[in-house]
């Protein structure tokens, strides 16, 4: 992973690969997955938007199946099978819905928990939860072990559970930590049952970690939504970005320790961890931006100072995708 020339080498290999998968989980949406969203379109009782049906093609299906499904395949040494494209791009495709569904108040959470463990038995109250139903019942017949990933989702929904605590402003930040890992890594561990060959052990140790590493990524750009909502994170917590750069730079560092633990080929494993570590760049440019703020305001990074434009880290801009790729680079070398 140190060898520069190799990595600068393959760098362009790596942005085309990708580019194909999420030409080819489109096509897949496409074919697959729209004729599904336009029956509940065409029906459309209100509950449903096209925000929701977007947030299914273009985000959750696309980035899950396409991007994460596809890399935890590079780990296994062959490409995902049909059956588990559908399974992956089903059970990940709604994982926004449940989220909002999740957070809805009104609704009680022991009805998602019957969802979840048996979804035969619900009856939908409106076109959103039936699309959900819909999606969620087709995944788990697509896959090869939906006993497996019924646990992996509850084990999801305990976390959400969980992370309500997040509203309590009495929250440690040990207790936002151990959330933070528990919401990324379930969500992870959720979508890799979707495959159809069991992770041992120590793959789950790094897919558990590296969810949770994610999440807190998120939770770094999302900071202005959680600080408006009244949501504590990790990131709205802080009053020196240097120390949550520093946080998330040990968790990164963890995330290839584990890697090595893991009985697969280190060609395999390499490319895994070089696309992984593309997404992961992306926050140190958020982080940058944060520090500037934090010099402005007598090196103290407060949230109630700054404006939404400037919390906002806008990752279309060129020069911050050219500093992501600088920093992509620095995760290799010091890998």
């Amino acid at each position: 992973m140190k060898n520069n020339y190799k990595n600068y080498i393959q760098l362009p290999g790596i942005y085309i690969f990708l580019l194909k998968q999420v030409w080819r989980q489109r096509r897949f949406n496409n074919k697959y997955l729209q004729p599904k969203l336009d029956l509940y379109r065409s029906k459309n009782d209100g509950s449903l938007t096209e925000k929701d049906l977007k947030k299914i093609t273009d985000y959750y299906a696309l980035g899950v199946s396409g991007i994460l499904g596809t890399s935890f395949c590079i780990l296994r040494g062959y490409k995902i099978k049909l059956a588990e494209r559908k399974a992956i791009s089903y059970l990940g495709g709604i994982s926004g819905l449940l989220d909002d569904l999740f957070d809805n108040t009104s609704k009680e959470t022991r009805g998602l928990k019957d969802f979840i463990l048996t979804p035969q038995e619900m009856k939908p109250d409106n076109d959103q939860e039936g699309l959900l139903l819909s999606l969620y019942t087709q995944g788990l017949k697509e896959s090869c072990q939906p006993e497996k990933i019924q646990e992996e989702a509850l084990d999801v929904f305990k976390a959400q559970q969980e992370s309500l605590k997040q509203k309590d402003k009495s929250i440690t930040n040990s207790e936002l930590e151990k959330i933070t890992l528990d919401k990324g890594g379930s969500s992870f561990l959720y979508y890799r049952a979707c495959l159809e060959n069991s992770a041992d052990q120590n793959e789950k140790k790094l897919i558990y970690h590296l969810g949770g590493l994610m999440q807190l990524g998120n939770d770094i750009f999302d900071v202005y939504k959680d600080h408006q909502e009244k949501i504590h994170t990790l990131a709205t917590r802080t009053i020196d970005i240097d120390v949550l750069r520093s946080y998330f730079t040990s968790e990164l560092k963890r995330s290839f320790e584990l890697a090595k633990a893991c009985d697969y080929p280190s060609k395999n494993m390499e490319k895994f961890l070089k696309i992984i570590s593309l997404g992961i760049a992306r926050v140190y440019v958020c982080l940058d931006q944060f520090k500037v703020l934090q010099l402005k305001t007598d090196g103290e990074f407060s949230l109630e100072k700054y404006s939404r434009k400037e919390l906002i880290c806008d990752m279309q801009k060129p020069r911050n995708q050219l500093k992501a790729i600088q920093y992509y680079f620095e995760i290799l070398e010091n890998s």
